[in-house]
């Protein structure tokens, strides 16, 4: 089996270290792309329809990242044709009910970083694994 290749827009390397750590305790082969804010996401993911672009097997996003608003980037992958098959879900820390609600809209998951760190591992890695086996 190939790995899958996710792609994770976040810009703590906190948070990075705990997904990949998340991906490796679940035991999911996989290599990430990770971006630091969604419009250098949007410019790779969106802005290339070369036969090589990048299409990954999932997407997950954090909604606060510099220079970009996560409900926007968000928007804007789950309107690009090329990216319609994939799962895409928000990795976030909050807990407010009109973000959960706009994600709902959107038809993606919504994933709340767990504060404990068995937590994290198990929440994230299972939310992961569902999505790359949808």
């Amino acid at each position: 089996m190939n790995p899958a290749h996710i792609v994770l827009i976040e810009d703590n390397p906190g948070d990075v270290l705990l997904v990949e750590m998340a991906l490796k305790e679940n035991d999911i082969p996989c290599r990430i792309t990770q971006f630091e804010n969604g419009l250098e996401a949007l410019r790779v993911l969106c802005g290339s329809a070369t036969p090589d672009a990048l299409i990954p097997d999932a997407i997950l996003l954090d909604l606060n990242t510099p220079r970009s608003d996560g409900f926007q980037v968000l928007v804007k992958l789950t309107q690009s044709a090329r990216l319609a098959q994939v799962p895409i879900a928000i990795l976030t820390s909050s807990q407010a009910r009109s973000d959960k609600h706009r994600a709902a809209l959107h038809g993606v998951r919504y994933i709340q970083k767990p504060s404990q760190l068995l937590d994290f591992l198990a929440t994230v890695g299972t939310a992961i694994k569902e999505m790359l086996h949808a």
